[in-house]
């Protein structure tokens, strides 16, 4: 059983820090004009695999139009969101950017894990 979780635990973390050609760091976006996609996650978190794939998916779809940026939950960063937003608990989520910043929407795990709710609100944030 500890060989199963540790290789689950490994996959994740692997499956995490295996970035996409798109993805970007944290400062690159923020000095971007584009709207931002930020994953907030955490190695530990419930379905985080399928919340990767799906992440990953939406970053190739739409990484012309978003900076797409995965930020793991101990980073100084991830910190300052978790104070703003108070969504701590509800890990892995992803915030959307726009206009530097001064506008913002929390998008669900279960909404992200949905092809066409992700879709539809990357859509609906970019006009």
């Amino acid at each position: 059983m500890k060989k199963i979780l540790f290789s689950l635990v490994l996959f994740s973390l692997i499956l995490i820090n295996t970035k996409s050609v798109n993805a970007m760091t944290y400062e690159e976006a923020l000095s971007s004009p584009k709207p931002m996609a930020l994953l907030i996650y955490a190695s530990w978190a419930d379905d985080l695999p399928s919340v990767q794939q799906a992440y990953n998916g939406m970053m190739q779809q739409y990484g012309e139009q978003y900076n797409f940026v995965p930020l793991d939950i101990a980073s100084k960063e991830a910190k300052a969101f978790n104070k703003t937003y108070h969504i701590y608990p509800n890990l892995p989520y992803v915030l959307l950017f726009k206009d530097h910043g001064k506008i913002s929407r929390y998008l669900q795990k279960n909404c992200i894990l949905d092809n066409a709710c992700f879709s539809e609100r990357l859509k609906m944030f970019i006009n």
